[in-house]
């Protein structure tokens, strides 16, 4: 990238406003710090600016520098730098500055990174304003050039050509967008990606056999999501457990955002799901569920595989949660899953309906996995209908609470199906609802680990299912039997009574 020449700079100070300092670009140090930390934290900023923006154009030294570095390693490796690349690259070039200096501007990086929190809205905003920023600036560079030129020789044939094409390119200067996938060109990478895919580089599963076999290339892949429907207190949150785990396993890193329970809470049903151990016996266990963590680490590059966060209900929305990962990211961890215990959970936009923020979450979340290339998994609360459904139906889109429109964004939906008496039987009924790509609209079988303290949740065969079923059905009977018996014999002993009291 070009750094503007002394003469490009002086003609850009010459269009400045006098009353607005040295840059003369009608940015204070609020706004231009705003830039600055969104493009250290965010890629699709930093991938639609880095043509427009030069390092030059900011009015603070440190943040020129901090550009430079930033834009350099980009340009080389099309990732945004760690901020340790980018706090070595600077102190490198302070070290013969005096110690205030460079103290002072550390500390300005250090605040960049926790400055701004990145978010849809806020980045079309300053895409917007960068965009007019630099359109401008290069009409105004390109005006200067076509006066010195027509100046210089006003008769030359060539003059008109120069100054149609200089301002045509000044005007040209639009959003970049990375170019995507040009068929013809690069038919290869379709036959790398499908290799990736098979290989399992980026595929998640949701830990139940039967909904793998039925999605094509067996797991959801980066930039889909998936979402559980199901009754209050039928497992969606011990099947989203069961997702973290499983991933876990494979050795994806995984983020854990949960708005319901603690973070400690979900912790250890992760513990006792990983270890299967009674999560009620997890601190008499203290030593061998660290013992077991510590195994599984040991042939691990990467040791830290999950991260639980907690959010209260209510308080965070798809940009808070950009926020959060952009600081992950900055400090070197990328989750490969995101799952969120729950949507419903999550911040309203107040701008709208309640039906159409609802929609807009899911789709938003989408979004974002689609651009960061992670895999999301949610789940969704039913309405009222659903609690009036029959042994032999299960819980579809037709059932979905808030909107309906919450179903379009997603690429895959289950459900989990639960009667009293399968409650009982610690057993339940999953069903694939919708597969974007693969096979739906089928039921199979679940079964809970309530007894054994691990709170599993697992996928069983048909004939498993009816056993536990039946079981539970002859002990209720026996129960009712016997409860039926001992009324009876009550009411003998109490007539009997009363017909000793007449005789007296």
């Amino acid at each position: 990238m070009r750094e503007l020449t002394p003469e490009e700079q002086d003609q850009m100070d010459s269009f400045s406003d006098p009353d607005e300092g040295k840059s003369g670009f009608f940015w204070d140090d609020t706004f231009q710090r705003k830039i600055i930390s969104m493009l250290l934290c965010d890629k699709v900023m930093l991938v639609q600016s880095v043509d427009k923006l030069k390092p030059g154009y900011f009015s603070n030294e440190v943040h020129v520098m901090i550009c430079r570095i930033l834009f350099s390693y980009f340009e080389t490796r099309s990732e945004i730098p760690p901020f340790f690349v980018i706090r070595q690259e600077l102190n490198e070039q302070l070290k013969d500055r005096d110690p205030s200096v460079r103290l002072h501007h550390i500390a300005e990086l250090e605040a960049l990174v926790d400055y701004f929190t990145p978010g849809v809205d806020t980045r079309d905003y300053l895409l917007d304003k960068v965009t007019y920023f630099a359109k401008v600036q290069a009409l105004k560079t390109a005006f200067s050039e076509c006066v010195k030129k027509m100046n210089e020789a006003p008769e030359d044939e060539k003059t008109w050509p120069f100054i149609y094409d200089r301002m045509r390119s000044a005007m040209n200067v639009e959003r970049t967008y990375e170019p995507g996938l040009e068929y013809f060109l690069n038919i290869e990478e379709m036959f790398k990606r499908m290799d990736e895919q098979l290989q399992g580089k980026d595929r998640y599963t949701s830990a139940f056999e039967s909904i793998d076999n039925a999605l094509t290339g067996g797991g959801l892949f980066n930039g889909q999501i998936g979402a559980w429907i199901g009754l209050p207190g039928s497992g969606k949150s011990l099947a989203l457990v069961k997702t973290a785990v499983a991933n876990v396993l494979l050795g994806h890193k995984v983020l854990y955002l949960t708005m319901e329970m603690d973070d400690i809470g979900i912790a250890q049903r992760f513990t006792s799901m990983f270890t299967k151990i009674d999560i009620n016996l997890l601190k008499e266990s203290k030593d061998i569920v660290k013992r077991t963590i510590e195994d599984f680490g040991k042939d691990k590059d990467e040791k830290n595989l999950l991260i639980i966060k907690q959010f209260p209900g209510g308080s965070v929305d798809v940009n808070g949660i950009r926020g959060f990962y952009s600081k992950l990211e900055m400090r070197g961890w990328k989750p490969a899953l995101i799952i969120i215990d729950y949507v419903g959970e999550m911040k309203d936009d107040p701008n709208v309906k309640k039906y159409e923020s609802a929609y807009r979450i899911l789709r938003d979340l989408r979004g974002f996995g689609v651009e960061k290339q992670h895999c999301t998994i949610t789940c969704v609360q039913p309405n009222q209908t659903a609690a009036k459904l029959e042994m032999s139906q299960y819980i579809d889109e037709s059932n979905i609470g808030t909107s309906f429109d919450q179903f379009k964004p997603l690429d895959a939906f289950w459900s989990i199906n639960q009667q009293v008496i399968e409650k009982d039987a610690e057993v339940g009924r999953g069903f694939v609802i919708k597969h974007r790509n693969g096979k739906s609209r089928f039921g199979f079988k679940m079964a809970f680990d309530f007894s054994m303290g691990t709170l599993d949740i697992y996928e069983i065969s048909k004939d498993a299912y009816k056993e536990k079923l039946s079981s539970t059905q002859s002990r209720r009977s026996e129960e009712i039997s016997f409860d039926t018996y001992s009324v009876d014999r009550k009411s003998k002993r109490s007539s009997n009574n009363n017909s000793s009291n007449d005789l007296e």
